[in-house]
């Protein structure tokens, strides 16, 4: 394989697995079948919405993105992604700047013809922007088009008012039976923590929710990410690469990406097992240096301790759907880790410190009563960076 070869090949790992973006295209998006009819049935009834909701690093946005893609040319969808610093005013004007509409102008004197402008449903907003005065403006574009509003990341502004008001929005659009669909995505347990202002629009609201991925999931990722290069894979390496990630499919797209490089790398056109020990390694050299930072504050100690353990333990223990894990759940993997029986109580502090406020903390957060205390990491992308340095260290 010549270096122009090389370069296009390179290129086209980047295209097929996206460890850093969305997933676009369908034919690379793997899984998620029943979320993706569910959102696609809502997108074509009058009168309801949606609310894609889960934990980071799941694939919501992917799934918003292919929905989008998948939609009629005839349906106008507009894609919004929040700040935290937005407003209900901000958060409709970035929707309607992206939905353009054509006005006819007259001219002056006799034989002229009108002039056809372009414009946007920006123009129709009012100075002062109500739910009632979005519902008017979109009921007006709906005359001529159907129209499915994508609002991501809709955790993440910090005025309150937004959700009450978009929530009331939603609810006179279904009331109003007017033909323009609202799909929220956002980071959420549960819907209460994004809509919990209107019980009555819940009939409306089709929910959303966006579990981590099944191994078989994360394995397709990979099959058809090989697929796409024209290369293939031995099945050792897909489902190392599957039970690497833990149910996150950014990690299934890093892996999967480093692993076909380095097959490329060695002029093969097949991904072998081994692959993947190399992909670890640039896996953990490629992680965030914010990922690195937390992972040393919570780890580092000048004499014998047991915080690399225990958290690797935290990392690999059994969880329940919502990710968290209870003690008995660490002192089991603490054993096959060290090889020792240990009791509660030698790593209760270790708990207690990584779900303080303390050097150590902030990677747990700690949930439930005393004496029943469950735990879950703060950031999911993390446990599998510490299995992946746990693994390099040959902890595990």
């Amino acid at each position: 394989m010549d270096e122009v070869e090389y370069v296009e090949r390179a290129g086209a790992v980047g295209r097929a697995f996206s460890p850093a973006a969305p997933i676009m295209d369908r034919d690379l998006f793997a899984g998620r079948k029943s979320q993706l009819r569910t959102l696609t049935g809502v997108a074509a009834q009058r009168g309801q919405h949606a609310l894609i909701y889960g934990e980071r690093g799941v694939g919501k946005t992917s799934l918003a993105r292919v929905t989008q893609n998948l939609l009629p040319d005839s349906v106008v969808a507009p894609y919004y992604v929040c700040n935290s610093e937005d407003s209900f005013k901000s958060i409709w004007t970035g929707v309607f700047e992206q939905i353009p509409i054509l006005t006819q102008e007259g001219r002056m004197g006799f034989g002229h013809s009108a002039r056809r402008v372009l414009q946007s449903g920006t123009d129709l907003l009012p100075g002062r922007v109500t739910p009632h005065s979005v519902v008017r403006v979109l009921a007006m574009l709906c005359e001529s088009v159907s129209i499915v509003v994508l609002i991501d990341e809709f955790d993440r502004p910090r005025d309150q008012r937004v959700r009450t008001l978009i929530a009331d929005t939603i609810k006179i659009l279904a009331d109003r039976s007017i033909e323009a669909t609202v799909v929220l995505v956002g980071v959420a347990d549960t819907v209460d923590e994004l809509v919990s202002e209107h019980a009555s629009i819940q009939r409306s609201l089709v929910q959303v929710q966006m579990p981590r991925m099944t191994d078989e999931e994360l394995r397709e990722i990979v099959r058809r990410g090989v697929r796409a290069l024209s290369m293939q894979a031995q099945p050792k390496f897909v489902d190392a690469v599957a039970e690497m990630s833990q149910g996150l499919p950014h990690y299934t797209h890093l892996l999967g990406q480093y692993g076909t490089t380095r097959a490329l790398e060695a002029g093969r056109e097949l991904v072998k097992r081994a692959d993947f020990e190399d992909a670890l390694t640039d896996a953990l050299d490629a992680a965030s240096q914010s990922v690195r930072e937390r992972y040393h504050r919570a780890t580092q100690s000048n004499r014998e301790t047991l915080y690399k353990e225990v958290l690797l333990a935290c990392a690999v223990a059994e969880k329940d759907d919502l990710g968290s894990f209870g003690a008995p759940d660490v002192r089991e993997k603490l054993r096959l880790i060290t090889g020792k029986a240990y009791d509660i109580p030698a790593f209760a502090v270790h708990l207690k410190n990584f779900s303080s406020e303390g050097s150590r903390g902030g990677i747990l957060q700690r949930i439930g009563t005393s004496r029943r205390f469950r735990y879950r990491f703060r950031d999911p992308l993390l446990p599998p960076y510490i299995v992946i340095k746990g693994r390099i260290e040959k902890l595990v």
